[in-house]
């Protein structure tokens, strides 16, 4: 995000089978501190085809809208933006003028509220970044002023704000099966908090410059960490110990600092994006690197967003500065090596990327202002929207995958969709389209 100056598997410590709040936390600290913490409390017409230049944000573009909904109510750029996965209309960005807000979408939550909005205060620098906890339930917000903050999200009450780093939070995470809070900072660190208490359970430190990426594993067993500019490495911590059981550097990794990185859905491997335009995917038990994907970004051009397909096996996803999403075929184990599939040109660059939760599509967000709908089976360019009058920052899809929220640094938030989602319930575009910044 560009942001204002302001070896053998080991036996799993959480069961597949208990989600409850207590297992995850036995799991996490150990059961000596358990009791401590329990009391507390593909349709539409095709553009462009693999390689063609899905439309960009020309001046004629730049004059059109055709969201769905715009959020105006922020004062400065929009650089985090989250849908609630329970909720079908409810959706939080927050900016530069050091605020978040929670709002609805929709025709129905615009006649129930009025347009009205939780405003979230307390923030000294630039919110940026943002994540709704998996009951839906909370929201936590990381700041340029090194804070972490936990919101109420039906009341936007802030429930806790969770201190300890030293300089900006670079991202936040939640833990797949409980409220823990995982942020990755400037400082070279990465934290991991107890949402209700504020209790600080784990300071990951070993990095030599920002954690600028990082996730707990989907099956919440280990914390996944890469470094920034002066590190350029990936570690993977026990969330439980707080140790580094593996570290990644150095020859056939990364030559600059990482950007960005996802996990596979079964936890085995990382695929990490830097600043040098070769993404590589990593194994997670024995760190050897298993695909250099060169050949598809530009020479040394940053790789802002990758991805492992969750609808085709064996295909990763890379976006980056050079306005190019690439589709990669990994192959398989022992199998063909790693090639691109496709290769779509944006106008300019690439700054965020989200995938469809049910189809084979990914959305791109970009720096001409445009968001961009791709069929990665064929490369094609399946629609592109357009109303920002700046670069996009961030991208978040709906639950039901009928929307996605993009933030802008011309200071609004919009929602565009190939279809309107339940919530909207058909209405004319114009009772829902605008909504401010006031207090519900």
């Amino acid at each position: 995000m560009q942001q204002p100056s302001h070896g053998e598997e080991e036996e799993a410590f959480i069961d597949v089978g208990q989600l409850d709040e207590s297992a995850v936390l036995a799991d996490l600290e150990g059961a000596a501190e358990e009791d401590d913490m329990s009391d507390d409390d593909g349709e539409g017409e095709e553009e462009d085809g693999a390689g063609g230049g899905g439309g960009g944000g020309g001046s004629d573009a730049a004059m059109e809208d055709d969201s769905l909904h715009t959020f105006e109510g922020h004062t400065d750029g929009v650089y985090a933006v989250a849908w609630s996965p329970v909720q079908a209309d409810l959706v939080a960005t927050g900016g530069a003028d050091d605020r978040a807000f929670i709002w609805r979408v929709g025709q129905e939550a615009f006649e129930a509220t009025g347009g009205a909005v939780l405003q979230l205060e307390g923030h000294s620098d630039t919110v940026c970044a943002l994540a709704f906890s998996g009951d839906g339930a909370m929201l936590a917000s990381g700041g340029m002023d090194g804070r972490v903050k936990i919101w109420e999200v039906a009341t936007g009450r802030c429930l806790q704000t969770l201190e300890g780093p030293g300089d900006a939070i670079e991202w936040v995470r939640w833990h797949p099966k409980g409220n823990v809070v995982l942020a990755g900072t400037a400082d070279f660190t990465a934290w991991m908090w107890l949402a209700q208490t504020g209790a600080c359970m784990q300071v990951f430190s070993g990095h030599n410059g920002p954690v600028s990426c990082g996730a707990f594993t989907p099956d919440g067993r280990a914390v996944v960490t890469g470094g920034g500019e002066n590190d350029v490495s990936l570690r993977v911590w026990s969330p439980k110990t707080g140790e580094c059981t593996l570290t990644v550097q150095g020859h056939p990794y990364h030559t600059a600092g990482l950007t960005c990185l996802d996990i596979h859905p079964d936890s085995t491997a990382a695929i990490t994006g830097p600043e040098d335009g070769v993404p590589k995917v990593v194994s997670l038990h024995n760190g050897r690197v298993v695909a250099s994907l060169g050949g598809g970004h530009d020479e040394d051009s940053s790789v802002e967003a990758v991805a492992f397909s969750r609808h085709l096996p064996h295909v990763a996803l890379s976006a980056g500065m050079d306005g190019k999403l690439v589709v990669w075929d990994l192959g398989t184990v022992g199998g063909a090596a790693a090639s691109t599939r496709a290769i779509c040109q944006h106008a300019e660059g690439i700054t965020r990327m989200v995938q469809h939760p049910t189809q084979p599509l990914v959305f791109t967000g970009c720096v001409d202002g445009s968001v961009q709908c791709w069929d990665t089976r064929t490369g094609a360019n399946l629609h592109t929207w357009h109303g920002f009058r700046d670069a996009v920052q961030d991208l978040a899809m709906s639950p039901d995958g009928s929307s996605v929220l993009a933030g802008s640094e011309d200071h609004s938030a919009r929602v565009g969709g190939r279809g309107a989602p339940s919530s909207l319930g058909g209405a004319p575009q114009d009772a829902v389209r605008k909504s401010g910044g006031g207090n519900a």
